[in-house]
């Protein structure tokens, strides 16, 4: 899977080998924070798990 052009305000972030496509102006807003894949009965995808200094 390839990223299109970034956005003029668009940054990528790399985590565990990741990239992530983030706007800049989002971007203090989620240090800190957790993203998780769950897979239970009730459905399947990413959550976000924020901390006391995220979101």
């Amino acid at each position: 899977m390839a990223l299109d052009e970034l956005k003029e305000n668009e940054d990528v972030v790399t985590v565990n080998d990741i990239d992530l496509v983030i706007a800049e102006s989002v971007l203090p807003y989620t240090r800190g924070n957790v993203i998780d894949y769950q897979d239970a009965a009730n459905g399947r995808g990413f959550t976000i798990n924020a901390t006391a200094s995220g979101c």
